[in-house]
């Protein structure tokens, strides 16, 4: 405080008859000899305590003064975006709000520059009440500990703070710091995968994708666009000059010990700049294959695959369907010290620990066939491929894999027989496509029902028929395929679901405060596997359409997208309107 702020202080005291003219001289020296505030030092000679100092000071300002605080009437949205850390630092809590604005608790009314932080935050007008600095505390620990939605990150408080210390300085920087900062801890709070900050007319929209889908997190004063894009960009070491043309970096954050990548891309709007950022935590996606959401019939196809000695295996589904996920569980689970396992990505994504992973750039010409086309010096035994995008990569891939090497690698094409037609389609002979796949997997992700509000319902016939479930006798066994690759998968599939005589009973979303109201807590995949089974081969040299290579792929065994939905949905998994929602193309 500026000295004559505090000698305000004092005068309001002696004047009051709270503390004797001789008493304030006294802490006046003691404050010139040790340094520090002039509050702190009077607290610490307790000459007075800290209810009677401000209880005087508020009276004296004419500002309200509370004892206490009922934590049970402050609403979440009121510290939703105020950092615990900022909060006790400056002991300030928002308890409340009317037409004035928003009270906001605070131990020392002259701290304005806390004030300004809160109301830039909350976006009103704050009206500070005065209340003891411990009662403040006491309440801010109440507040950020209570409610669902913290233990969802399965931290104590002590790792809440620490969460947000990694990420900001709390005492020394701005507020438009503080606010961006906050946007990275509340996503990775919500397990959001990307934040997106959409400038409209009137303000600015800040949105995450949860569980895939798009959720409204919070919006500011377009006034700020500027300063939020300017602190991404800084962040991300992108020009902030430039303002014309679209710009992709990348951010390397540290959040309660987890080291968070994010990507940030930035376009040019009519409304202003757009920033979308997407997080990836480092160590999140290295899941075991079991944990991917296979049926029996899939898991034992997939886990049959990944121990072929040579051949290509492809992934396909669109951006965000869990393609890379589901290569690295099947690279962690063959990587063992007797193998040479190399993979070319666009970026790397995730360490894996004994796997050679080269990261492209095409600036130096370092792309995914020259790099595919290195490893084959390397004496590798498995290869990833981040995705086979053009002829070149495919051809030299198809050479890796006939050479007796083991090739993983994505495409893009809506279901696993339309992969088949797309590499023919890039110029690559029939025969080669034939020689050297061994199997597709298409894959889509669908959201979890949340294990504590999800509710069981009796579906629309309708419904049932719309999802390939027979209403009469819903828990049959899928049919026998009639190649035997799949046989082995199917022999153990089992129903997992009683049946109840004359009824099928499904489960459906319902919204509670663990899964933020939507009914939903988490994603699992969705798979069709297709076999090369010696009449697909005969297909493809044929250069039979894809439709008709599905409906071989369907008589060989395979179960599709929507069939394999159905039976999550038998089983509580997911729900119907998922299930619809992500196999429009296995619709009839």
């Amino acid at each position: 405080m500026s000295e004559p702020r505090d000698n305000f202080i004092g005068e309001i005291l002696v004047e009051h008859g709270v503390l004797r003219p001789e008493d304030l001289e006294r802490i006046i020296a003691a404050r010139a000899e040790k340094g520090g505030s002039f509050v702190d030092v009077l607290l610490a000679s307790e000459t007075v305590d800290e209810k009677r100092l401000w209880s005087t000071v508020a009276t004296e300002m004419d500002m309200a003064f509370a004892e206490a605080i009922d934590v049970e009437k402050i609403e979440s949205h009121l510290v939703a975006d105020l950092p615990i850390v900022f909060a006790k630092s400056h002991r300030v809590l928002p308890i409340g709000e009317d037409p004035a604005g928003v009270h906001v608790a605070c131990a020392n009314p002259f701290d304005m520059a806390a004030l300004d932080a809160v109301q830039t935050i909350v976006g009103r007008p704050v009206v500070p009440v005065v209340v003891p600095g411990e009662v403040i505390l006491d309440a801010i620990n109440k507040v950020y500990g209570r409610g669902e939605g913290d233990a969802e990150l399965g931290e104590k408080e002590g790792a809440q703070e620490e969460e947000l210390t990694d990420l900001i300085d709390v005492k020394d920087e701005a507020p438009i710091i503080r606010w961006v900062n906050s946007l990275f801890f509340e996503a990775v709070k919500h397990r959001a995968s990307d934040i997106h900050i959409e400038p409209l007319d009137r303000d600015v929209a800040v949105r995450y994708r949860v569980d895939g889908v798009l959720q409204t997190a919070k919006r500011a004063k377009k006034a700020f666009l500027p300063s939020i894009i300017s602190r991404v960009k800084i962040l991300s070491k992108l020009n902030i000059a430039e303002k014309r043309l679209p710009q992709d970096g990348r951010i390397a954050l540290k959040i309660a010990g987890k080291n968070i990548d994010v990507r940030v891309s930035s376009i040019p709007t009519s409304q202003g700049e757009r920033v979308v950022m997407r997080l990836l935590d480092k160590e999140s996606v290295l899941h075991d294959v079991s944990d991917l959401g296979f049926w029996p019939d899939h898991y034992a196809l997939f886990h049959g695959l990944i121990l072929r000695p040579h051949g290509i295996i492809l992934v396909t589904g669109p951006t965000g369907s869990g393609k890379t996920t589901t290569l690295y569980a099947g690279l962690q689970q063959i990587n063992t010290p007797d193998r040479n396992i190399l993979t070319v990505e666009d970026p790397v994504e995730y360490d894996i620990e004994g796997i050679g992973q080269m990261h492209v750039n095409p600036k130096i010409d370092l792309t995914f066939s020259n790099g595919l086309r290195a490893f084959l010096r390397q004496d590798p035994d498995v290869i990833m491929v981040g995705e086979i995008r053009d002829r070149e990569t495919a051809e030299i891939a198809i050479h890796a894999s006939l050479t007796g090497h083991l090739v993983m690698s994505t495409i893009h094409t809506n279901d696993a027989p339309g992969a088949l037609t797309r590499l023919v389609e890039m110029d690559i002979e029939p025969f080669l496509v034939a020689s050297s796949i061994i199997g597709i997997q298409a894959q889509r992700l669908v959201r979890l029902l949340c294990p504590k509000c999800r509710e069981l319902y009796e579906p629309e016939r309708e419904q049932l028929v719309e999802l390939g479930i027979d209403p009469d006798d819903p828990y049959k066994p899928s049919r026998k395929p009639a190649s035997p690759l799949y046989t082995a998968g199917w022999e153990k599939l089992r129903p997992l679901v009683p049946l109840v005589p004359g009824k099928v009973r499904l489960h459906r979303a319902v919204g509670c405060d663990f899964c933020l109201g939507t009914g939903y807590y988490g994603r699992t995949g969705l798979y069709e596997m297709v076999m090369i089974t010696d009449t697909i081969r005969t297909n493809i040299l044929r250069n039979s359409d894809s439709n008709t290579i599905k409906q071989v792929a369907k008589a060989d065994g395979m179960v599709n997208l929507r069939e394999d939905g159905a039976r999550k949905v038998l089983t509580g998994t997911t729900t119907v309107e998922e299930v619809l929602r992500v196999t429009h193309e296995d619709a009839g």
